[in-house]
């Protein structure tokens, strides 16, 4: 959430200070930020535009220059892949982003994916907290499973939509449906997934972690005072100049000191480092060694609207770290679902997830000790 609103932020503190200086072109990006914020959600989609031999290229020189463990193929491929979606809105949908005030209700998602399906997803509404997790999405996409893997992957999934409506919840959990969960038993879902790793050892690590650190992933609160101080810190410093037309869309070069970028861009690759390293990977960003030197950022105005943040990660790198663009695509409105459901929804608690595991383990012993089971992969066993 506070990513979002860092990237509105700048927008529109960048028109607002340029107005002065170069009148014309700060109209036009401060116009452009106000359409964007004229619906009552605002989403964002970020990627690091690199091919997988690109991107580990670019982690080798750092982790050189670093003195950092080399990376893997495998590490640069999922990086390569990676798109992180945030959204922000209003969940009862009436509240046009530009027109909120500190005190209105704010709802927002994360999602994960990696070229595929949505491997895992949190969002907070109204002080609720819901997550989903797909474990075959995660086997197939992000371990690169081979046949037997996903098969095995399947059968959980069949296993899981067979249990009883008395686990309905955990039941949805495992299927990869959004389910609401207790902030409050965060130790408790992580000890019952690490207790029965019927999902696979790293599945299960993954599961653990989207149930016991949602609810930090994202903070309502923090949004505000970070656009309120990111404002404060692009209001000076920061130039816009035209840089042309890419894909009929106006491009235009907003250039400022790498410390305010920094700060503007801080809450996002947070995000992307937090979500990263929950698979593993290594972090793309380093702080800058020199805070006042000049880095630059290409913003979009596609139809009046601001549609695309381009930002090379590689200037914070220094002399030979290479170019790693992350690209940050926004749309008006909420990509992901923010309305809130019914108060007596039930919520997954630890013991029913526990029990839902245990059912799905006895299912895998019962499977693995049949006598008629044929000893190859793939959807032919019984």
């Amino acid at each position: 959430m506070a990513a979002l609103g860092g990237v509105a932020a700048l927008a529109i503190s960048t028109g607002g200070c340029t107005l002065i200086q170069q009148a014309q072109t700060g109209l036009t990006v401060s116009g452009a930020a106000d359409q964007l914020l004229s619906w009552e959600g605002l989403s964002l989609q970020a990627t690091l535009d690199a091919t997988p031999d690109e991107m580990y290229d670019y982690l080798l020189r750092m982790a050189s220059r670093d003195g950092g463990p080399e990376p893997s193929m495998d590490e640069a491929r999922l990086l390569a892949d990676m798109e992180l979606l945030a959204v922000i809105g209003d969940p009862e949908r009436e509240i046009r982003m530009k027109d909120r005030e500190n005190a209105d209700p704010l709802a927002g998602a994360v999602a994960l994916n990696f070229g595929g399906l949505d491997a895992v997803g949190v969002k907070n509404i109204l002080g609720r907290t819901f997550v989903r997790v797909s474990v075959d999405t995660v086997v197939r996409d992000v371990y690169q499973g081979d046949e037997a893997a996903n098969a095995e992957a399947a059968y959980f999934l069949r296993d899981a939509g067979a249990l009883p409506d008395s686990l309905r919840v955990a039941r949805g959990a495992l299927r990869g449906e959004w389910v609401e969960i207790d902030p409050y038993q965060y130790d408790g879902y992580a000890r019952a997934v690490s207790e029965h790793t019927v999902l696979g050892e790293r599945e299960a690590e993954v599961f653990a972690a989207a149930m016991s650190d949602g609810g930090n992933t994202l903070d309502p609160a923090g949004q505000w005072r970070f656009a309120a101080d990111l404002s404060s810190a692009l209001r000076s410093g920061a130039t816009l100049r035209p840089a042309g037309q890419e894909r009929g869309a106006d491009v235009v070069e907003v250039r400022l000191p790498a410390g305010q970028a920094q700060r503007a861009l801080s809450p996002l690759l947070t995000l992307l480092t937090e979500q990263g390293a929950r698979f593993g990977l290594p972090p793309v960003f380093h702080p800058p060694a020199d805070p006042d030197e000049e880095v630059s950022a290409r913003l979009a105005i596609r139809n009046g609207v601001l549609s695309e943040v381009t930002f090379d990660l590689g200037q914070f790198g220094g002399a030979g770290a290479g170019e790693l663009p992350l690209r940050m695509t926004l749309t008006g409105g909420s990509a992901i679902g923010l309305t809130p459901p019914p108060e007596n929804r039930d919520v997954l608690t630890p013991q029913d997830l526990t029990v839902a595991l245990m059912y799905l383990e006895t299912q895998r012993e019962i499977r693995a000790e049949n006598p008629e089971r044929a000893n190859i992969p793939g959807p032919l066993q019984p």
